[in-house]
């Protein structure tokens, strides 16, 4: 196991946001529809479907790179929003970065409560095997992103399912001491980043090095960032965070 790098970004910044916002509802009425995405952006396309899974509905986004060949598997992200998001809207914080270095994004719009997040090990999994039915993603270079309340499912899934994600990283949220357990329950010793503000309003920077501690006591690859005079706002440092969480989950692979 690699021994925990902790660092500090520099003063806040503005990051990357990209301007599409649909509502839930209408996000789910787009069915299997297909989107072009434009503006500051490059020309990729976002495909909007929906999972059934137990008479339960998921709707998701998946971005595809303009440079996708159906015969070269492709690494892909699962990314999991915060509460009052949706994954339509999530997904353009990572579209740039993934046109630029060949990532296919997955992002869904979850109900994010605590009965919900129980099936995180069951519908994750489940959401990324139909997506490689229709796209050739490498079951080996699987990872995950969350942020806020969705961090709470990305750690469920990266624990819970390490024989499945290989690696995952998360913005301004920790593991509670109620859900400890978790930790142990990796069968694989997966790898985590985790990136918190010490103006964050929610969490402070001793619950965030709490959860550090408690992964590598449980031989998780941690990877600690404080970020200097930043709080809850994913977005203002979304630029910075992506590049450094993907070269750190990337390192991470179930070959």
């Amino acid at each position: 196991m690699r021994s925990v790098r902790s660092s500090k970004f520099g003063r806040r910044r503005r990051g990357f946001r990209f301007s599409l916002v649909v509502g839930v509802a209408a996000f789910t009425a787009l069915g299997t529809s297909c989107l072009s995405v434009s503006g500051p952006v490059p020309p990729g396309k976002v495909f909007v479907r929906t999972m059934t899974l137990d008479a339960i509905q998921y709707p998701y986004a998946v971005y595809v790179p303009t440079t996708y060949d159906s015969t070269v598997a492709l690494p892909s992200l699962l990314l999991v929003h915060g509460a009052g998001g949706d994954g339509l809207s999530f997904i353009g914080n990572w579209i740039s970065y993934a046109e630029a270095n060949r990532i296919l994004l997955v992002a869904p719009t979850l109900d994010l409560s605590a009965n919900a997040e129980t099936r995180v090990p069951i519908v994750f999994p489940a959401l990324m095997d139909a997506v490689k039915k229709e796209w050739n993603v490498d079951p080996a270079r699987r990872y995950l992103f969350g942020y806020s309340a969705g961090g709470y499912f990305v750690y469920d899934a990266a624990l819970l399912n390490s024989d499945y994600f290989a690696a995952a990283a998360v913005f301004a949220a920790v593991i509670q001491p109620e859900y400890d357990g978790i930790a142990s329950q990796a069968t694989r010793k997966t790898g985590i980043a985790i990136y918190l503000g010490d103006h964050d309003p929610y969490f402070t920077l001793q619950q965030g090095r709490r959860t550090r501690d408690l992964l590598i006591s449980n031989g998780i690859d941690v990877r600690y960032v404080e970020l200097a005079d930043q709080d809850h706002d994913y977005s203002a440092v979304s630029a910075t965070v992506n590049d450094d969480a993907w070269r750190f989950m990337i390192a991470h692979s179930l070959r």
